[in-house]
């Protein structure tokens, strides 16, 4: 039976109801799951060891929970992003209550609070608990989706009233039409999105002025304003404006970029939250590796140095993923080290050859806290671990790796205890004028090195005792012993932190995002050709070769190229497209291999191309030497009408004298060589009389 964690399905085959586990107690003894088949919205609590027991081991089922939406963020139209945030900003509050929102009677009062709060009734906040909990406890939770509602391919009629409106105080006041609207809009954009920061009700007064004021009369005075019914009121200001207002874009123009980028971007985590076993919090760093490594096709070229990626649990210091690239600190490095992390590492590790249980390297989970060192993590790319994975992603603040410091700590294990050993490993001394350069001692490829760092890791999660470890009062009770995985497994049964993704959906939410090119051939993308199950179905290629071309959007791992997913626009889903068998010597190899032999191919082709102009060149002149000893023969004797009178028959002696003079050339062959004897003029027939008096022509002329 499977392990029970966060977003689990447990599925009840007596019953036929299924589960989704929210919460589990931190000693595993309880949680809370919610009846997915049931309209009472109300999450329940179960004993773990009611699931677990041997008389249920056959009833109970428990599967991974394919989530209704897995869009990533490069999939999300900037009107979705706005209302999802705007969501979440109202039960963001209630729902990271944990378990107190899981029960009846303080949900109820931490409900009452925000409703009075945020002037929203509570029918709508279960509502919204509703799609939060059935969409694994992430912000994408509240991602409308237009796609199943409307009526599709209908536009939304417009309606104007061209009469004035009344007030509450029964004045008369004044219909908003576009051009107010486009008033609104630029004194917004002068007066609020700036670093003056101007309150609404002052740039109410400014928009007054700009617009709707007309020069007084009286000379003491600079403006007067329009009357009520020819202006719009604050009210109705405010209304347009926070109906349509762009809070990232809001936060951008007045705090400034650089404190937006620090502060205010919706990946960055709280600083204050407790880890609280596995999961709580994992830190991920990149490191450039001490060694210099040699080509996997060519070991006489030398590569470089590795770029090393660790993600480690800070509760245990276990080791949970890794990546080993030679691209340097990046955005595609790390993403490799967050797919690893969610990946099954038995089948990683078998991957290069080397076998290991379960027990071994237990990890295949995602974190409720992601800390990094800035960079990569405060860049777009990371939206996705947000959004999509519900992770909260802190960043140290500059010049404090101190804040990190666990991964830090086993990259200097690392690079001390197992680099160094190695053949090209940098040395202290080899700046040094008249030092050994070590480079020319590299003997690695980016595969070897790779198998060692696997077996490395090994050792330290399974191993390597932390005397430097401070443990709790709980875990010298429990006798736990200062090595990670024993950490990690003691962890695992006291703390419910843990969640659970399937590999492909992670690898999703990192992977980049391009356009590819639906052509006759197949799916195009970087010169590689892909299909699916759903382009054969849908006739995908004969409609683009009857037609024309069409794009789709596409993600894709850059580490292997073999399998590409195309997005769905309609209904947000994604098909895995495969490598067509004609194109499938490039599967298993990274974008950069297959880029640099496309591009080595057609340097090949262009000097094969300049050859073989060469010696077109030559096959040219050659043909011109034989016409023009062709034509500077003798003119014809006969006249043109005797010429073509007689074609047919002149063929036939034609063919006939290339039989004899075939003939005679194999009696010649097989006589060794003994001369023939000549043959009279007169007892010869016209053909080979005309045959031996070119024969002698040539001859003579060589």
């Amino acid at each position: 039976m499977s392990e029970i964690c966060v977003n689990k399905l447990i599925s009840d085959s007596e019953t036929g109801t299924q589960y989704l586990v929210l919460w589990l107690a931190p000693n595993n003894g309880y949680g809370y799951w919610y009846d997915l088949n049931s309209s009472s919205r109300k999450p329940a609590k179960f004993e773990l060891s009611n699931v677990l027991s041997a008389e249920n081991g056959l009833r109970y089922e428990i599967v991974d929970y394919q989530l209704p939406d897995n869009r990533s963020e490069n999939n999300i139209s900037d009107t979705e992003k706005g209302r999802r945030d705007r969501v979440w900003s109202l039960v963001q509050t209630a729902v990271e209550s944990e378990p107190e929102i899981y029960e009846r009677v303080t949900r109820g009062e931490i409900l009452r609070k925000v409703s009075e709060r945020q002037n929203i009734d509570r029918s709508n906040l279960y509502r919204l608990l509703d799609k939060y909990w059935r969409n694994g406890k992430s912000k994408n939770a509240f991602i409308p989706r237009y796609a199943n509602s409307g009526g599709k391919g209908n536009g939304r009629k417009s309606y104007c009233n061209n009469g004035n409106r009344r007030t509450k105080d029964l004045t008369v006041g004044k219909t908003l039409t576009d051009k107010d609207r486009e008033h609104f809009l630029s004194a917004v954009n002068r007066y609020y999105l700036a670093r003056t920061k101007f309150s609404l009700a002052v740039v109410y007064e400014k928009l007054l002025s700009d617009f709707y004021s007309v020069p007084s009369i009286d000379k003491f005075e600079q403006k007067k304003l329009l009357p009520s019914n020819e202006r719009p009121s604050l009210r109705q200001f405010k209304y347009w404006y926070y109906k349509n207002r762009d809070i990232v874009m809001e936060q951008r123009k007045r705090e400034g970029e650089k404190e937006f980028d620090l502060n205010g971007r919706s990946v960055l985590g709280k600083s204050d939250f407790g880890l609280m076993g596995p999961g709580a919090q994992f830190q991920i760093d990149a490191t450039v590796g001490d060694i210099y490594l040699v080509s996997q096709f060519d070991s006489d070229n030398i590569i470089g140095r590795p770029v090393l990626y660790f993600v480690i649990d800070a509760f245990s210091r276990m080791v949970t993923g890794m990546s080993i690239g030679l691209e340097g600190p990046s955005w595609l490095g790390m993403a490799g080290a967050i797919a690893n992390m969610a990946a099954d590492k038995v089948a990683y590790c078998m991957e290069y050859g080397i076998e290991i249980t379960e027990s071994k390297w237990p990890c295949h989970h995602v974190p409720s806290v992601l800390r990094g060192d800035r960079g990569e993590l405060i860049s777009k790319n990371a939206d996705n671990l947000v959004n999509m994975l519900g992770i909260r992603v802190e960043n140290a603040p500059p010049y404090r790796a101190d804040l990190k410091g666990i991964v830090e700590q086993h990259f200097r294990t690392i690079n001390t205890n197992s680099v160094t050993l190695l053949p090209g490993s940098v040395k202290p001394d080899m700046s040094k004028r008249g030092g050994h350069d070590y480079r020319l001692d590299a003997k690695l490829d980016i595969r070897q090195f790779t198998q060692i760092i696997i077996k490395c890791v090994l050792y330290y999660n399974n191993h390597h005792y932390m005397d430097y470890f401070e443990r709790t009062e709980t875990m010298m009770r429990d006798n736990v012993v200062a090595i990670p995985v024993n950490l990690w497994d003691w962890g695992r049964s006291h703390y419910g932190e843990l969640r659970s993704f399937s590999e492909e959906y992670v690898r999703l939410a990192v992977m980049p995002a391009d356009k590819a090119t639906v052509t006759e051939k197949g799916i195009r993308f970087k010169g590689l050709f892909y299909s699916s199950d759903r382009a054969i179905r849908e006739s995908w290629f004969a409609k683009a070769r009857a037609k024309k071309t069409w794009q789709v959007s596409v993600s894709y791992d850059p580490r292997d190229m073999a399998v590409i997913y195309v997005w769905n626009d309609e209904d947000k889903t994604y098909d895995r497209c495969s490598l067509l068998d004609w194109n499938g010597k490039n599967a298993g190899k990274c974008l950069e291999e297959i880029v640099y032999e496309q591009r080595k191919e057609k340097i090949v082709a262009k000097q094969l191309k300049s050859s073989e102009t060469e010696a077109k060149v030559n096959l040219n002149a050659d043909i011109d030497a034989i016409v023009a000893k062709a034509q500077s023969k003798a003119l014809p004797q006969k006249s043109k009408k005797e010429r073509v009178s007689n074609i047919k028959g002149n063929r036939r002696h034609e063919r006939a004298a290339m039989q004899v003079a075939a003939t005679s050339a194999d009696d010649a062959a097989e006589t060794d060589n003994t001369p023939a004897t000549p043959v009279a003029d007169d007892e010869m027939s016209p053909t080979l009389r005309m045959i031996k008096r070119k024969m002698e022509e040539r001859l003579k002329n060589g």
